[in-house]
C-alpha cells in the first residue's frame, strides 16, 4: 500500500483546553481519533491519528506539533487504526500496528520517514513490539510473527492459534503470548512462554480466567508478568528452577478499563504499574497483600493509551479528542 509523506507544520500548536481536574498538568484538543502513543528520546510525544491516518510529533511542553505525516493519502481507501505506537529502546524507529489494515509501518526517528511497511494478507494487525536486543520484530496477527530486525523477512510464526497479547522481557531473553485453548468442555486462557534464541516453548499454563487478555507487559525487573483484561488485571510471578517458568500463584483484581482502549492502556512508571481506568464501581486494590508490584489508577480516565515520559503520565483520549498530561498516581487507587 502506498505512503505519503506531508511536511512539517511548523506553525501549528494544538489549542489548549482549561480543566479544573487536579489530575491534569496540561491538556490541548487533538481531533482526528487519537490512538497509539510513543515518546522519543527528547521527549517529544507521537501520536497515531486513525481518521486522518497520520503520526503527529508533538512538543509536550507547548503542544507544538513539530512534524506531521500521513500514512494514507485521502485517495486511497485509508483503513489504518494505529492501534499502537512502540519504540525500540534506541528511540531511532517507530513500529506501528494498524489494525484491520492488515499491516504494520516502522518509520525512523525523529524524521518520520517511512522504512518499511509489512502486509499480512488477511490478518489483521494488533500490536507490534521489536527485541529488545535488536534481532526481531514481532507482530500479533492470527499467529505471532518473527520478522528480521528491519521487517523485510519473516523467520518464523510461533504455533499458538488465534494469539490475543503479547509480551517481551526486559532484556529480550523470552516471549509471552497469550491465547484461549480448550480444556474438556471449557475454554480458558493460557499463557505460554518461549525463550527467544531458538524459540523453544518453556511453559504453558492457565491464567485462572477466560477473558480476552487485550495487552501484557514484563514489570519487576522482568520478576512478574502483567496480563489485563477489560474488567481484570492479573499477576503472574517469574521464577528460575532448573530454567525459566511461571510460579503458582496468581494474583488478580477486578479494574475497570476503558470501553475503547488499545493494549497500550497499561504503562510501568519505575516500580509503578498505572492503567487508565473508566469510572466504575467494581474496582479493586489490584494483587492484595501478595502483589509484586504496586498499582495505580487514573481514575475517570477514558484513555486508549498512556505512556510514562519519566514525570508524568501522557494519555490520548479519542472519545473527547484531547492529549493530556496527568500528574502521576499515588500508589493507590485515585478516585
Amino acid at each position: 500500500m502506498l505512503l505519503t509523506a506531508a511536511a512539517a507544520f511548523s506553525q501549528e500548536t494544538l489549542a489548549p483546553v482549561g480543566t479544573r481536574d487536579q489530575k491534569v498538568v496540561r491538556r490541548w484538543a487533538l481531533p482526528g481519533d487519537p490512538r497509539g502513543l510513543a515518546i522519543g528520546s527528547d521527549g517529544t510525544v507521537y501520536v497515531g491519528l486513525a481518521e486522518p491516518q497520520a503520526v503527529v510529533a508533538i512538543d509536550p511542553q507547548s503542544g507544538a506539533v513539530k512534524k506531521r505525516v500521513v500514512l494514507d493519502s485521502e485517495e486511497i481507501a485509508s483503513t489504518k487504526e494505529l492501534v499502537t505506537l512502540r519504540t525500540d529502546p534506541a528511540k531511532t524507529r517507530l513500529y506501528i500496528a494498524n489494525g484491520s489494515d492488515e499491516s504494520a509501518t516502522i518509520l525512523s526517528l525523529p524524521t518520520l520517514a517511512v522504512l518499511r511497511e509489512i502486509t499480512m494478507e488477511g490478518e489483521p494487525i494488533r500490536d507490534v513490539i521489536p527485541d529488545p536486543l535488536g534481532r526481531y520484530v514481532y507482530l500479533l496477527g492470527h499467529e505471532v510473527h518473527v520478522f528480521d530486525k528491519d521487517g523485510g523477512k519473516e523467520l518464523r510464526a510461533l504455533p499458538v492459534d488465534d494469539p490475543m497479547a503479547i509480551a517481551t522481557t526486559a532484556n529480550g531473553s523470552h516471549l509471552a503470548v497469550f491465547a484461549t485453548e480448550d480444556f474438556g468442555n471449557t475454554k480458558a486462557t493460557v499463557v505460554v512462554l518461549y525463550e527467544t534464541k531458538t524459540f523453544k516453548e518453556i511453559a504453558r499454563e492457565p491464567l485462572q480466567t477466560d477473558r480476552s487478555i487485550e495487552g501484557a507487559l514484563f514489570a519487576a525487573s522482568d520478576k512478574v508478568l502483567i496480563a489485563f483484561s477489560r474488567d481484570y488485571l492479573f499477576e503472574k510471578p517469574i521464577v528460575k528452577r532448573s530454567a525459566t517458568t511461571f510460579a503458582s500463584l496468581i494474583n488478580s483484581d477486578r479494574a475497570c478499563l476503558p470501553e475503547k482502549s488499545g493494549p497500550q492502556a497499561v504503562t510501568l512508571a519505575g516500580s509503578t504499574l498505572v492503567y487508565a481506568e473508566r469510572r466504575c464501581s467494581a474496582s479493586g486494590a489490584f494483587g492484595g497483600a501478595n502483589r509484586v508490584i504496586t498499582p495505580a489508577s487514573l481514575y475517570g480516565v477514558d484513555a486508549w493509551a498512556i505512556a510514562f515520559d519519566g514525570t508524568s503520565i501522557i494519555a490520548t483520549e479519542p472519545k473527547s479528542g484531547h492529549l493530556t498530561i496527568y500528574r502521576l498516581p499515588r500508589a493507590a487507587t485515585v478516585r
